[in-house]
């Protein structure tokens, strides 16, 4: 299974939802503007997350659009 998936919104148009299968994190942003709206969720409760693991996951969710999604996500 690939650790990061992209697709549609459903919900809002014009976004995309970015799913980290690994760390169990969605980022929802609008098209071609990641990093002025991107919003990011837990995909499970927990209690005490690890901001730092919070934040690499986020900082490797990033990389890996623009690598690879940079037109979906970046202007």
């Amino acid at each position: 299974m690939e650790r990061f998936i992209i697709q549609q919104s459903e919900c809002k148009p014009n976004h995309l939802v970015c799913t980290d299968t690994e760390n169990k994190i969605v980022c929802i942003f609008e098209q071609s503007r990641f990093n002025e709206t991107q919003e990011f969720t837990l995909l499970e409760d927990i209690k005490n997350p690890d901001a730092s693991q919070l934040a690499k996951a986020a900082n490797d969710m990033a990389d890996w659009l623009y690598n690879n999604h940079y037109k979906k996500a970046m202007p």
